[in-house]
């Protein structure tokens, strides 16, 4: 069993850490926000219920145990 303060504590550091990674990175001269543009919104459309769908699944699964 997963402490329920885990996922917070996780994410909390995870964010920070990948910000970070992404201005690195961008300094570095990788440039995502051109990578992104590039992507069709038609594939963010698609892919953002998805994403959600997911999580709530997983929700709904961790509440069931």
């Amino acid at each position: 069993m997963v402490n329920r303060e885990a996922l917070p504590l996780i994410i909390g550091l995870f964010i920070p850490v990948v910000l970070v990674l992404i201005i690195f990175l961008y300094k570095s001269g990788y440039d995502f926000i051109s990578l992104l543009e590039k992507i069709p919104i038609l594939y963010y459309i698609i892919i953002f219920p998805i994403i959600i769908g997911f999580i709530f699944t997983i929700i709904k699964w961790r509440q069931s145990k």
